[in-house]
C-alpha cells in the first residue's frame, strides 16, 4: 500500500508540474505575458522530467501510466483553474483511463 501511495503521489506531483509549467508557457505565448512566464514555465517543465525519474518502474511503463494520470489531472486543472466544469463524457473517460492505469501499473504480473 505504501508503494501505491508513493507512486501515485509522484504521478500527481509530476502532473502538477507539467500542467502548471505548460500553463505558464501557454499564458506567455497565447496571452502575450512577459517572458518570465515562459522562463518559469520552462523551469517547471524541466522539474517535471526530473520528478518522473523517481518512479520505480521502467520508462515506458511509467510514461504510459502517467498519460492516464495526466488526463485526469488536466480535467481537474480545467475545473479549478479555468472554471470549466467537466461534462459526463469527460468524467466517464477519466474513470476509464484510471481503471486502465491501475491495471497497467499496479496489477501483479
Amino acid at each position: 500500500m505504501v508503494e501505491v501511495t508513493t507512486t501515485l503521489s509522484i504521478f500527481f506531483f509530476a502532473a502538477l508540474l507539467e500542467i502548471g509549467g505548460g500553463y505558464l508557457v501557454w499564458r506567455w505565448l497565447k496571452d502575450h505575458k512577459t517572458k518570465i512566464f515562459g522562463l518559469v514555465g520552462a523551469l517547471i517543465l524541466f522539474s517535471y522530467g526530473i520528478v518522473m525519474t523517481l518512479q520505480p518502474a521502467n520508462f515506458g511503463k511509467v510514461y504510459a501510466t502517467y498519460g492516464g494520470i495526466f488526463v485526469v489531472s488536466s480535467i481537474i486543472w480545467g475545473y479549478w483553474i479555468d472554471k470549466k466544469r467537466p461534462d459526463k463524457f469527460e468524467i466517464i473517460g477519466s474513470v476509464v483511463v484510471i481503471i486502465g492505469v491501475a491495471i497497467m501499473f499496479y496489477f501483479p504480473r
